[in-house]
């Protein structure tokens, strides 16, 4: 019993003696500001009953920011209510205390109030994502207010106190409009992205998806708004979307700023250093310091690693690169607010907590703009290409069509040439006083293998370039199979020769090796050889020969030799000969 009194005497002692100033509450919208002491509890293990006596020498401003401390820190400040309203909400404007107990005498006694950043919503007295207390401050009255937090991230915050229903007027215009808000846009910048990438499949466009999702992740996990889903507990994990967010930026001002172009042995650079932050998001898995500060501490050495990567490019020609730098800059700058802010340089205000938020958001403006640009430029380019192609393909269209024009005119005059040369060869052969029924099949055969030489040439694509060999490997075989040939012997290089020179050499062949096998019918194991090549002299050469008996060249009697000699007169710059060593040998030379 004795010790329930002692408690709210001492705690009356200490609050008054330690303190002189005292915040005074004179309006229903107060301006908080105030002064604050402060202790620092490394052991985290101090009981109120312990901390009552304590003395606390250091002091703060109500907008607090300590750096990182082991342990806990205690707070202790006075509050006199001199308005007409009795009921108060005492808030830290932050989230993310693991631990947050308000102290003060009520009703005699101690009144404890917990808070933490894993209490639920539907548990928190003050239905909010930042920590607060409801508090009862009886008017014209001094409280002393002890406050106990405790966190694994750095020691900031705003302490205020407000009337209760101006708290809440005020948080549904306050700075989770300004969060949900910046979501909203991330989120449409999400599927405008996705969008893009489904229409060029370029890494690029792929990097900032991966960036704009792994971003809105992070922003609802460091604003505190994913207390209203019940997913606070995920925080420290969820804290890998940093790590991710750094590398897949990184990857994606690769790829915008063409290092691979014009800064190829750095492009690899940034590929590697990419690699260390997502393995630290994995990390942060496992433990979330001392990753999450390696994370903090490097992110500010890539922004300007890449702002200079970006000047440099655009010195080289890449003008494009100026819009990113300017982004770059203004979000390294807010950066360098946030990390000044923590450690405790600047002062914690609206525009050191939250101006990163707005940097990013205008970083993420500028780079949809960029990646916007990006792809209309290169649909126009496309656009372009396709319409000088249509230009191309229609010019080639139309000198193709003028060729075929000019073909068909030239296929009816051979047609035409071919009827008189039928005719001309039917008409020798019956003058002949020996003509049989093998004149007749000699001279059907002669017919077909014009047919053929024909129809293959007039199948092929370009009648400038008729590929020699596949043409006169045809012809053989046709021959071959017709005449039965016991023995052929091939050896035809790659030559491309024109449409004339294809016709005349398809005739010429097929008469050559017609006689060969004409005059060598009885010949057992009948050897016959083709070669065709170019000599130094880059002219064409055709070798036929045969291991067989020959025949006599000067008095001709046939009308395959005429035809040889007729064909062989076309060809340009010829000379052509007979040899009988062991034999029959057909040599023709050439011009192409």
């Amino acid at each position: 019993m004795k010790k329930n009194i002692l408690i709210p005497i001492l705690f009356f002692i200490f609050s008054t003696s330690l303190f002189a100033d005292i915040f005074v509450i004179n309006q229903a919208n107060p301006y908080n500001k105030f002064e604050m002491n402060y202790l620092k509890d490394e052991s985290s293990n101090l009981s109120i009953n312990e901390i009552v006596n304590q003395e606390f020498k250091e002091n703060t401003k109500n907008n607090f920011n300590l750096g990182f401390h082991k342990g806990s820190i205690w707070f202790k400040f006075d509050l006199k209510n001199s308005t007409n309203f009795e009921n108060f909400i005492l808030t830290l404007n932050e989230h993310f205390y693991e631990k947050a107990n308000l102290y003060y005498e009520k009703d005699e006694k101690i009144e404890q109030l917990t808070n933490s950043l894993f209490t639920l919503i539907d548990q928190r007295e003050v239905k909010s994502n930042i920590l607060a207390f409801n508090i009862d401050l009886p008017k014209e009255q001094i409280k002393t207010i002890y406050l106990e937090l405790e966190g694994k991230y750095a020691y900031f915050g705003k302490v205020e106190v407000f009337e209760k229903d101006y708290f809440y007027a005020r948080q549904s215009i306050g700075i989770n409009t300004l969060f949900t808000f910046v979501l909203g846009v991330i989120f449409v910048l999400i599927f405008f992205t996705l969008f893009l990438y489904t229409k060029t499949k370029e890494k690029i466009y792929l990097y900032y998806l991966g960036y704009s999702v792994f971003l809105f992740i992070y922003i609802s996990n460091i604003t505190g708004l994913l207390v209203f889903i019940d997913l606070q507990k995920y925080m420290y994990d969820l804290h890998l979307s940093a790590a991710f967010c750094i590398g897949f930026m990184i990857l994606l001002s690769k790829e915008y700023l063409e290092t691979k172009k014009y800064l190829p042995k750095f492009d690899k650079v940034l590929v590697f250093l990419s690699a260390p932050f997502f393995i630290l998001g994995i990390l942060l898995l496992f433990s979330y310091q001392p990753w999450n500060k390696y994370i903090n501490n490097y992110l500010g050495l890539i922004c300007v690693l890449l702002i200079v990567v970006s000047a440099i490019v655009y010195f080289k020609g890449h003008k494009q690169s100026k819009y990113y730098t300017l982004a770059m800059v203004i979000y390294l700058v807010s950066i360098v607010l946030l990390t000044l802010m923590i450690i405790g340089v600047l002062e914690y205000s609206y525009l050191t907590r939250y101006g990163f938020i707005v940097g990013i958001v205008i970083e993420m403006l500028f780079f949809s703009y960029l990646l916007a640009n990006r792809y209309l430029l290169a649909k126009e380019k496309v656009q372009n290409y396709l319409e000088e192609e249509v230009n191309t393909r229609t010019k080639e269209l139309n000198v193709i069509l003028q060729e075929r024009e000019l073909l068909l005119k030239e296929l009816h005059h051979r047609v035409k040439n071919n009827f008189h040369m039928l005719i001309g060869m039917l008409w020798i052969e019956q003058k002949k006083e020996d003509f049989s029924k093998e004149n007749i099949s000699l001279l059907i055969h002669r017919i077909e293998s014009m047919a053929m030489i024909h129809e293959f040439l007039h199948q092929s694509n370009n009648l400038e370039n008729i590929n020699l060999k596949i043409y006169l490997e045809k012809i053989i075989s046709n021959i071959s199979l017709g005449y039965n040939i016991s023995k052929i012997k091939i050896d035809i290089k790659q030559i491309n020769v024109k449409y004339d020179v294809a016709t005349s050499l398809g005739i010429i062949i097929n008469e050559v090796l017609s006689n060969a096998l004409k005059h060598n019918k009885k010949i057992k194991n009948l050897l016959i050889e083709i070669y065709v090549n170019k000599n130094i002299s880059n002219k064409i050469c055709i070798v036929i020969k045969d291991n067989g008996k020959g025949f006599n060249k000067e008095n001709p009697t046939g009308l395959g030799l005429k035809l040889i000699n007729q064909f062989c007169k076309k060809l340009p710059n010829s000379k052509y000969d007979f040899s009988f060593e062991n034999g029959t040998k057909f040599e023709l030379e050439f011009e192409e």
